[in-house]
């Protein structure tokens, strides 16, 4: 399952100030519910202001 591209239905696109999650255009339905809730744990975790602050640290 850890290659299975319909268990984690996308990666998160670094770079831009919000969370997306880019998926293949021909995944399936259960790749699409995956991704959703990628993005959801991404907005509860408030990754967006964890990688700043990291970024931040980190220069």
């Amino acid at each position: 399952d850890y290659l299975d591209p319909d268990t984690f239905g996308g990666a998160a696109l670094l770079g831009v100030d919000g969370v997306c999650i880019i998926s293949h255009g021909s995944s399936s339905a259960r790749a699409i519910v995956n991704a959703c809730s990628l993005a959801i744990d991404c907005v509860n975790g408030d990754l967006v202001t964890l990688m700043k602050e990291t970024i931040q640290n980190a220069s």
